[in-house]
């Protein structure tokens, strides 16, 4: 065990601990100093019997980072029917986005951000297209809560030599709060359909991206000139968009972003695996964000775990946004993952839900683990079945610090 000369405030203990390396540590225990930090982790028999140690029947986690969500759509739980398809779907946020009033936006939004951290989420991937859950960022930031980074998302298909006003009129108002409230922040782009040529190269320099891919059956026949998704763009842009030279959504990846950019693609349900490997073998520092929860909604569908875990690839997870969810709660994005792709080990489904969402944050070196310096959080996951090293029907999770 690596200690700390800090003094010990708190230590938490459980029959299994997410240990830094991915692994179910058995009868694990966690130190912790009075401002979170971690002092240190071990292993020990009689973790029930420890001396001024809390004892948890289940598994000691922590906080967990919800790679994927739309903060600002807290108003549109159960506004959407399920499963109407993705170019449905679009349409209904679009018509229905001035429905809400500033200020029940923002009171949902703090609402939301509150239920997460209880649950256990220590940081959030949030898509903005404006400022309405910034009240919420920042109040998050204000307590010492929740952690955040905003990406900035654009997308439209103007004419080249409208681009560049297009993404300044888009990102600026954006990026430029964020700023005044010192809350992290990148500009994105949505989809590999939604953006113009010139307008999907203007923010490939950005620090961080976050891209819809592949998220919808919609999109697979888009560079075939095929499918809602390009009916849908072709009729907004009042023309056939300028970029199906690509041939594909990866190859446009590949074809517009450098190698060395560090890219967060999310849902990639349609995803086939020559697409991932020539995503994994182009891109330095890519992650695959799933969250399968939304994806059923929206189109009955499902992501490639299994694939992605095969391959090896950075996995996290997420939980898209309440117009295509029921609840923002990782822990039922995890047993919904588990529950349809049973080979997956529960170690690999909680090192997703928690470090690889955070390393995608650019939060890992904070967050993400319990290793020693770092200020994780810690969570319980009870409703596991230890036998099969399974999560059951009525797993959940509570925040202990």
């Amino acid at each position: 065990m690596k200690n700390s000369t800090s003094t010990v405030w708190r230590s938490v203990a459980a029959p299994y601990l997410l240990d830094s390396d991915g692994t179910l540590l058995r009868n694990g225990v966690v130190r912790f100093a009075a401002d979170g930090t971690v002092l240190g982790v071990e292993s020990c028999d009689r973790i029930d019997s420890l001396p001024q140690t809390e004892y948890h029947n289940g598994i000691l986690i922590p906080g967990m980072t919800n790679a994927h969500c739309h903060l600002e759509l807290s108003c549109f739980k159960g506004a959407i029917p399920a499963q109407v398809g993705m170019v449905e779907f679009i349409r209904n946020v679009v018509s229905r986005r001035n429905d809400f009033s500033r200020e029940k936006q923002e009171e949902r939004a703090i609402e939301e951000d509150l239920s997460m951290w209880r649950e256990g989420i220590q940081a959030v991937g949030d898509i903005s297209n404006d400022t309405t859950s910034f009240p919420a960022k920042v109040k998050a930031k204000t307590e010492g809560r929740t952690r955040y980074h905003t990406f900035a998302e654009f997308f439209g298909l103007p004419a080249d030599d409208e681009a560049e006003a297009f993404y300044r009129r888009s990102v600026d108002p954006v990026v430029a709060a964020a700023d005044r409230a010192g809350l992290p922040v990148t500009p994105t782009q949505h989809s590999t359909y939604f953006m113009s040529d010139r307008l999907f190269k203007r923010a490939a320099d950005s620090p961080l991206m976050s891209i819809h891919f592949m998220e919808t059956p919609a999109e697979v026949d888009f560079f075939d000139r095929k499918g809602g998704i390009f009916e849908l763009v072709s009729a907004s842009a009042g023309r056939e968009p300028d970029f199906l030279a690509y041939g594909g959504h990866a190859e446009r990846l590949v074809g517009s972003l450098p190698r060395e950019a560090h890219l967060i693609l999310i849902h990639n349900t349609q995803m086939r695996r020559r697409d991932m490997e020539l995503i994994m073998g182009y891109f330095e520092d890519v992650t695959f964000v799933l969250c399968p929860r939304s994806n059923y909604y929206i189109d009955a569908d499902f992501p490639p775990a299994q694939m992605l875990y095969e391959a090896g690839a950075r996995v996290a997870l997420g939980t898209d946004s309440l117009s295509s969810n029921r609840l923002l709660s990782m822990v039922e994005e995890m047993k919904w993952l588990c529950a349809h792709n049973p080979a997956l080990p529960l170690a690999a489904v909680l090192q997703w839900a928690t470090l690889n969402g955070a390393r995608a944050l650019r939060f890992g070196d904070e967050i993400g683990s319990f290793e020693p310096g770092k200020r994780p959080g810690a969570v319980l996951l009870t409703g596991v079945d230890f036998d099969a090293m399974r999560l059951r029907e009525d797993a959940k999770t509570v925040r202990l610090l």
